[in-house]
């Protein structure tokens, strides 16, 4: 296990792919994994210290592009930026919760130990509540963010469907469906 520094959103170049990529976090969890994704020639990585347990790749001079995800007219105009509130984890009915005048997150405890991505994800949607109401709009607008902030497609495909119940197939398939084509809201 060899460890890596990543100080700004950075592109990696795959250079023997038939060893599959597995880094996990400064955790020890489990953050980027190619195993299952086919062939991965490119990759990009979000700042954070890291521990790549396989892999053959060098940093790239450019980083991976994705098509942009559209987003939909903001439903909602005055809420604060939730970017900069407090975050906490603790006993919480629901996943998490903001709240806007004290300007704290609330994660429910169990996510302390879920993958980063997962925990960017459902904190990008919360921060999508400044903007929309509707949930899938809040999905999409957090994947837009992950994938500005160095996430791969796979990542937020995996934290959405990890972090949904089984009776949100719809906006699973929404987020999933935003990186296959760019399709008009």
């Amino acid at each position: 296990m060899r460890r890596l520094f990543v100080d700004r959103k950075t592109g990696f170049d795959v250079k023997d792919t038939m060893i599959p990529i597995v880094i996990r976090d400064n955790r020890g969890i489990r953050f980027y994994d190619t195993n299952g994704l086919g062939e991965v020639t490119k990759f990009n990585m979000p700042p954070g210290e890291y521990f790549v347990d396989s892999g053959n790749f060098v940093k790239s001079s450019t980083i991976k592009l994705f098509p942009p995800i559209r987003l939909p007219f903001r439903e909602r105009f005055f809420f604060p930026d939730p970017e900069n509130f407090a975050i906490v984890f603790a006993p919480n009915p629901s996943k998490c919760t903001v709240n806007w005048s004290a300007r704290i997150i609330t994660f429910d405890g169990s996510f302390q130990d879920s993958p980063l991505y997962e925990i960017w994800m459902i904190f990008y949607h919360e921060c999508g509540h400044r903007l929309y109401k509707t949930e899938k709009y809040c999905d999409r607008y957090a994947a837009k963010c992950m994938l500005r902030d160095g996430y791969n497609p796979s990542q937020i495909g995996y934290a959405v469907i990890d972090s949904l119940s089984d009776r949100q197939d719809e906006r699973k398939e929404f987020v999933i469906d935003s990186f296959q084509k760019i399709k008009p809201l």
